[in-house]
Order: C-alpha cells, then sequence, then structure tokens
C-alpha cells in the first residue's frame, strides 16, 4: 500500500492509538479537561461507528491503530 509522504508524516508515531497529545493545547489549560489531541488523518469519527480508517477501510476500536503504522 502507498501512502503519500505528506500523509505518512502525520500518521502518529511510537503510539498504538491513532492521535497523540496536542502538548501545545494541553499546557495552555488550566483545568484537567479539555484533554486536546491530534489525530491521525486517515481516522475519522462517524456515528453509531466506534471510529474508521479510511487507510485500511475498516472500523477500529477506541482510536487502536490497527495499521502499524510508525
Amino acid at each position: 500500500m502507498r501512502i503519500p509522504r505528506k500523509l505518512k508524516k502525520k500518521i502518529p508515531k511510537n503510539t498504538p492509538y491513532c492521535y497523540v497529545p496536542d502538548f501545545k493545547k494541553n499546557a495552555q489549560q488550566k483545568e484537567l479537561f479539555p484533554y486536546w489531541i491530534k489525530s491521525c488523518p486517515f481516522y475519522q469519527h462517524q456515528e453509531g461507528i466506534e471510529g474508521w480508517c479510511r487507510l485500511i477501510k475498516s472500523e477500529v476500536m477506541d482510536q487502536c491503530k490497527s495499521c502499524r503504522i510508525k
């Protein structure tokens, strides 16, 4: 499967999830919530479905990275 380099760079690194914390936004928070994240460009949330990965064209549970890239 060929992934454009620009998109591949946006896939979260060193994590089993489809997201990484947005450290910059979270540092500005004075309270615990909300907690900001940066999602993988292939992940999308659909109503009635936990989540969907456009890369592997499959449902993902709790934003767990099924593509195993990076």
